[in-house]
């Protein structure tokens, strides 16, 4: 036997052995090993080295194995031995191509180390690891197999030191720090987001050059090493010594070191641990001492949803801004506020130390200063101006902030008090109601008018655009321009009506309203503002031919929103709002070519075009909810034609950025329905895109969780939405049966989405989306009532 051959028998039985209780060990290795010396021998000797924790350094096994360094790699020439761990050897590779020489890391596994399924494994991810560009990430070039079967991946050369030697040699600056920390982060963002995780997140495999660039290296080895790849009802994988060779003590996480599944959270966890090195809380720092409690707790439940979600809590720590994981509540958001503004807030009056409590305080004084007459102006004003700031500056400010709802509900409903005051007042000017009906609209969008993020409240939102309809029907001054303020509201009321009530007749009313109100405005007097207004309106167009399933409408819509962005003046060209048009137009476009078998190729790029628009808009104002909206919805619709094109990169691309996203905004908006709803929905098409890749088991199970929670919701409010989305599920579960072969399940879910369409089509709720389906199901349904076999079964649309 060789040493390659006695090598893998012992690293095998060793894997057995991990799930025999302590005590009863040594007696399982003698029965095994029986006649076998050399073999026991080796098992011993690695039941040793991982008792000192050595295995998971690398150093037992370099004892137990020591191979020769090749002379090539490939193109490449072995120059010199870089390192060597517990999975084999690094080395520096070079390679003359044309009249430069590129240089390389080349990591060599070891012989024998890896099943054959692994290696297998191994070269079916090579080319999604080397698609995984990020100028944070060390690049993936290409692998192979040595002449001896060794698997070999060749690397991004880094000429850098480990992250914690970089900061101690250079005694960098706590702000230095964070922004490590901070492109870590985005490095590991983009992994998740390609549906990779690193599982060994060490100070050892963060490295920094010279100028200060951040570099991850070994993302899919310690991947490789546990993956946990297993058939339906298959027993569960036993806890493999190639994951102790990805282990590091101290920033694994608990469920690593338990066999357990292993997520994103484990990489969160890992990060947490670096942070604690990097960034070493002081005695006093109870924020950052709870951010990285909350990156590295025992529940992986318990951590943060997204590595964005704890790079922004670390920004915000560092900014002085509210930190999500204190879960301190308004009072603490108030501190926090407080000590940033300090000295406007003691510069102000009493009245603006406590923000929210302001409002009341002042409207007190503004009820004193009415009895008394004594500076009423001066007094109504500061109110005006208090209460502006805290429903249009300070809410904006907060919505980009994790962990703020509270606050911000607390905002609204102190502006909804002053509003309502306001409108009410008996000598209100007209200036001063165009003011109060701006105040509501904004209110409203904050409430509930869905498309953007929001507090799920829909009701209240119909209830405040109604008041700014009222104030704005009042208004008499020629010289106030009502029409745009009133076609902004008008595209709001239909985005309400056709998403939460799915009204789609009295959304087209209300669209009809806002077009009649731009009309109305002369073309001398379109300026910005009005401009704006019909922007706003086209979105909503936008939203109504989208959900009536009108491609041409949409197609047509989106390039006029494209096109009138050039009628803005020059100077507001290059601006945020007009860059976000191109952005929603690109999207749009996109969107409509990804429906046509035809078509389909071409939206790839244009939603790639449409996600960098986004992205970099984000950049700009990081955090911003209505930019994350529209990331998330691009992920999300292009993740279909990826799918369908069987571009599995894209694919997993596209729904890790909409995942990633959606749980950003979750952590923002905690109240927003159409949040939850959106995140079923990927959940819904990841388990289409199972089926699409012949793993129905997994794909029935998923599809089955997500029409769990359309239940639970049915169950709260059975609605048109609800209902709805109860239907279209079980739809999609039909279609899984179907594909699977299980013409029961196939049937059984057709019934029920056509009772649900049914319904909804009684009270005429039917969405034209979803009545396309209704006739082919009704079809199969026949068929089904018919005894006829599912291959007679055919598509829905």
């Amino acid at each position: 036997m060789t040493d390659v051959e006695l090598e893998r028998q012992a690293l095998a039985l060793f894997e057995q052995m991990l799930d025999v209780p302590e005590g009863e060990r040594d007696a399982w290795v003698a029965q095994h090993t029986q006649g076998r010396p050399e073999l026991a021998s080796r098992i011993n000797a690695i039941r040793e080295a991982d008792r000192k924790s050595m295995l998971q350094t690398g150093a037992a096994t370099d004892a137990l194995y020591e191979e020769d360094a090749p002379e090539r790699i490939g193109a490449y020439r072995i120059v010199s031995r870089i390192g060597r761990g517990g999975m084999g050897s690094v080395y520096r590779g070079e390679r003359e191509t044309g009249d430069f020489l590129h240089v390389t890391a080349i990591k060599i596994i070891k012989p024998g180390l890896l099943s054959e399924s692994l290696v297998e494994r191994f070269e079916r991810e090579r080319q999604t690891l080397a698609s995984l560009k990020h100028p944070n990430i060390a690049q993936l070039y290409d692998g192979g197999a040595t002449q001896s079967g060794s698997p070999y991946i060749v690397m991004e050369y880094v000429d850098g030191l480990p992250v914690l030697q970089w900061i101690d040699e250079r005694d960098a600056s706590a702000a230095e720090r964070r922004r490590l920390f901070g492109d870590i982060c985005a490095a590991v963002t983009v992994a998740h987001q390609n549906l990779i995780v690193h599982r060994d997140l060490t100070p050892s495999n963060v490295l920094v050059t010279h100028d200060g660039t951040v570099k991850l290296i070994d993302f899919g080895i310690a991947r490789l090493a546990d993956s946990g790849v297993q058939a339906p009802g298959a027993e569960p994988a036993s806890r493999s010594s190639l994951q102790n060779l990805s282990l590091t003590p101290g920033y694994a996480a608990p469920e690593r070191m338990t066999g357990s599944e292993v997520t994103t959270a484990a990489d969160i966890y890992s990060l947490g641990r670096l942070l604690e090195k990097m960034i070493v809380p002081d005695a006093g720092d109870a924020e950052l001492r709870a951010i990285i409690a909350r990156a590295t707790a025992e529940d992986p439940a318990r951590r943060y949803a997204t590595v964005d979600a704890l790079r922004a809590d670390v920004a915000a720590w560092g900014d002085h801004m509210p930190v999500a994981a204190m879960e301190g509540g308004r009072a603490y958001t108030v501190r926090k506020f407080v000590r940033r503004h300090r000295l406007v807030v003691f510069s102000t009056a009493a009245a603006a130390a406590l923000i929210v409590g302001a409002l009341g305080a002042t409207w007190q004084a503004y009820s004193v200063a009415e009895t008394a007459r004594a500076g009423e102006a001066k007094r109504f004003n500061e109110l005006r101006d208090l209460a502006h700031y805290m429903l249009f500056d300070l809410n904006d400010r907060l919505e980009r902030v994790v962990g703020n709802t509270e606050a911000r509900v607390s905002l609204a409903e102190r502006a909804q008090s002053y509003l309502s005051a306001l409108a009410t007042s008996a000598d209100i000017r007209d200036d001063l109601r165009l003011e109060a009906a701006e105040g509501f609209i904004k209110l409203a969008r904050i409430q509930g008018v869905p498309g953007e993020p929001n507090f799920g409240e829909g009701a209240k939102a119909k209830v405040n655009l109604g008041e700014a309809e009222k104030l704005l029907r009042a208004i008499t001054d020629p010289k106030l321009a009502t029409a745009p303020v009133l076609a902004r509201l008008y595209a709001h009321q239909s985005v309400i009506e056709v998403h939460t009530d799915n009204d789609t007749k009295a959304a087209e009313r209300s669209i009809a309203k806002a077009v009649k109100a731009l009309d109305s405005t002369p073309a001398a007097g379109r300026d910005l503002g009005w401009m704006q207004a019909r922007s706003t309106v086209r979105k909503a167009q936008l939203e109504l031919a989208d959900l009536s399933d009108d491609m041409p409408r949409v197609q047509a819509l989106a390039e006029s929103l494209a096109k009138e962005v050039g009628d803005w003046p020059a100077e507001e060209q290059t601006s945020r709002a007009a860059e976000l048009d191109r952005a929603y137009a690109d999207y749009y476009r996109a969107y409509v070519l990804s429906f046509d078998d035809a078509t389909m190729a071409q939206s790839l790029p244009l939603f790639r075009d449409a996600e960098q628009r986004f992205r970099e808009l984000e950049k700009a104002l990081p955090h911003d909810p209505l930019v994350l909206y529209m990331l998330a919805w691009t992920g999300y619709n292009a993740f279909a034609p990826a799918s369908r094109l069987a571009k599995d990169d894209d694919a997993a691309h596209f729904i890790g950025l909409a995942q990633s996203t959606i749980d950003r905004l979750m952590a923002i908006e905690t109240q927003d329905n159409g949040l939850i709803t959106m995140s079923t929905g990927i959940r819904e098409a990841q388990a289409q895109w199972l089926r699409d890749q012949g793993r129905f088991a997994e794909a029935i199970a998923t599809q089955r969780d997500v029409i769990s929670g359309h239940k639970k919701l049915l169950a709260v409010k059975r609605s048109a939405n609800t209902l709805g989305a109860h239907g279209f599920s079980h739809m999609i579960l039909g279609i899984i049966g179907r594909d699977a072969g299980n013409r029961t399940l196939a049937c059984d879910s057709w019934r029920q989405a056509e009772r649900d369409f049914a319904d909804l089509q009684k009270r005429g709720t039917l969405s034209g989306f979803f009545a396309e389906f209704l006739p082919g199901m009704r079809a199969n349904l026949e068929k089904c009532a018919a005894g006829r076999p599912i291959s007679d079964f055919g598509a829905l649309r």
